[in-house]
């Protein structure tokens, strides 16, 4: 791998947005909320984080039924739970599981579900998918696994290995060349094949980075995956870019979000491509999701578009320590304004708001929050918000 230095500056080719003012056309206003799951008293800390959730339009009669998941801590075998609503979200109930019957370890961290809305190879239109982290109870592997579901999340199968790694400890005290891989995100390509983004350790020992961000794509549905290309990266062992999320813009564009672990505050970067296989340079640090009152994000970020707010529409993100969506209607250039609040949290509760999601519904008329929220110091349930959105006059 080339050696990068980092750039400098924030405001660069592949981004090159200046901060002026608050540009945001919409307002979003808190309609209901409900319990998606909530862990017992005894249950194993932290209870559930990490929700994930999409609403099916490639499925016919079922289409505009919700699919919610999320890590569920257990001291048995973890699975990842597969919860249903049918009325937009004003109750949920159990559906499935997913459960880990190749190794036999559990299906732990970080899922990730995706309906397919085109074929892809074998996979048919409306095929589910589920990508996650495969952790044996020693924290001593990590490979992100891929099931699908042909009956809309009744059951599921095993497909693939994307990518496989080492211990499953972020940051080792003790060097350890065995490094994992984490935080799965699934989409298609516009010429419909199925990619994966994808957060990795294994490079430390031999290029120093600490974590970079990376992809692999499959031209088979999912059966095999090409190798992997490195898209964020940057040397001198230290800062560690991780989860990564993707969204479509309008004018053939995408936005890809991510945290930067071992900077002040853990902030939230995006950068906007016109190839989801090509995101500029590695080591671009990228554009920082910021408010005019300087009010940042703060790790484990999310990012979806609705076509509300203006020509563009609007990008809205959302982060870990911080209850706010952040939103921006002029496709990231000037500062994003925080929207109402629609999920409380505790900020000093390190597990609450940790890597929730956003949802558009209804064409973007609406907007589904599942966010983590703290019930006691020691546990967290999975709370689905749903908001209207108005545009601004």
């Amino acid at each position: 791998m080339a050696n990068f230095s980092v750039h400098n500056t924030l405001y660069e080719e592949n981004g090159g947005f200046r901060l002026t003012k608050e540009e945001c056309g919409i307002l979003l206003r808190k309609k209901k909320s409900s319990v998606v799951y909530c862990p017992g008293e005894g249950e194993r800390a932290p209870g559930a984080m990490y929700p994930r959730c999409i609403c099916l339009s490639h499925n016919g009669e079922k289409n505009g039924t919700l699919l919610a998941t999320f890590e569920c801590y257990t001291y048995s075998t973890p699975t990842f739970p597969i919860y249903e609503s049918v009325d937009d979200a004003s109750s949920w109930h159990r559906l499935s599981e997913i459960k880990d019957e190749e190794k036999g370890f559990g299906c732990r961290f970080q899922p990730h579900l995706l309906e397919l809305p085109v074929s892809c190879s074998g996979l048919k239109e409306g095929t589910i998918l589920c990508a996650g982290n495969i952790i044996p109870e020693d924290f001593s592997s990590s490979s992100l696994h891929l099931y699908q579901s042909t009956d809309c999340g009744r059951t599921w199968h095993f497909l693939s290995e994307i990518v496989s790694g080492g211990h499953a400890v972020v940051d080792p005290e003790e060097k350890d060349e065995n490094r994992p891989v984490w935080e799965p995100f699934l989409t298609v390509t516009p010429d419909g094949r199925l990619i994966c983004f994808y957060s990795d350790e294994r490079y430390s020992a031999g290029s120093g980075y600490n974590q970079l961000l990376a992809h692999k794509i499959s031209a088979d549905g999912g059966l095999t995956w090409q190798k992997e290309k490195i898209d964020v990266a940057f040397p001198g062992g230290r800062l560690r870019p991780g989860m990564p999320v993707v969204a479509a813009l309008p004018e053939g564009k995408f936005i890809m979000v991510y945290e930067m672990v071992n900077q002040d505050k853990i902030p939230v970067y995006f950068r906007i491509s016109d190839s989801i296989e090509d995101w500029g340079d590695p080591d671009f640090m990228g554009n920082p999701v910021c408010c005019a009152d300087e009010s940042c994000l703060t790790g484990t970020p999310y990012v979806s578009w609705i076509p509300q707010g203006g020509p563009v529409g609007t990008i809205l993100i959302t982060g870990r320590g911080f209850s706010h969506i952040m939103a921006n209607s002029q496709m990231g250039n000037g500062f994003f304004e925080k929207m109402d609040t629609l999920v409380d949290i505790d900020n000093t509760c390190g597990f609450a708001g940790y890597s929730q999601c956003t949802l558009p519904l209804h064409g973007g008329k609406q907007i589904l929050n599942l966010c983590p929220r703290q019930i006691s110091e020691r546990l967290a349930l999975i709370e689905a918000a749903l908001a209207d959105v108005y545009v601004k006059a």
